[in-house]
């Protein structure tokens, strides 16, 4: 006979791009109807786009906000010949600009061992997750660098 464990589930949030908006939506949603599957899951993944959502949930950073933040930034590339690719246009620097305004000054202690990113090396092109963050700016220059 198996012994039936209780394990929470962890969430995963996958590289999407401006889909990012739509897991946004969904982790709002949780927050609102169902906080207990946030809060209960002991490991919140993400990878490029869905690595800032995956920061946002497990740093309690306003969901709201950072959509809101995200579907401005996609209405201003409309106005640009081929959108975010324009090389004129910076990604990194707005997403900068949005984990130092919104992530919280302990986000470090928040993340560390539940965040796990999930990012290509450029090296080797190995696969790695990064779990482990000794400050804010760690968490920032994780979330830039995955979407390298």
């Amino acid at each position: 006979m198996y012994e039936v464990i209780d394990v929470p589930p962890s969430i995963s949030f996958s590289g999407s791009g401006f889909m990012a908006t739509y897991q946004l939506g969904v982790a709002q949603c949780l927050q609102n109807h169902a906080p207990w599957i946030l809060h209960a899951a002991p490991f919140v993944l993400g990878a490029s786009a869905g690595s800032l959502v995956a920061a946002a949930v497990v740093c309690d950073m306003s969901l709201t906000q950072v959509r809101d933040e995200m579907l401005y930034f996609a209405k201003q590339m409309k106005a640009f010949t081929f959108g975010p690719l324009n090389p004129s246009i910076n990604v990194f620097h707005w997403l900068e600009g949005i984990l130092r305004k919104y992530l919280p000054s302990n986000a470090h202690q928040l993340a560390n061992g539940r965040l796990l990113v999930a990012m290509t090396r450029m090296t080797d092109g190995k696969n790695a997750i990064m779990s482990e963050f000794q400050s804010k700016e760690d968490v920032i220059q994780v979330k830039v660098m995955c979407l390298i």
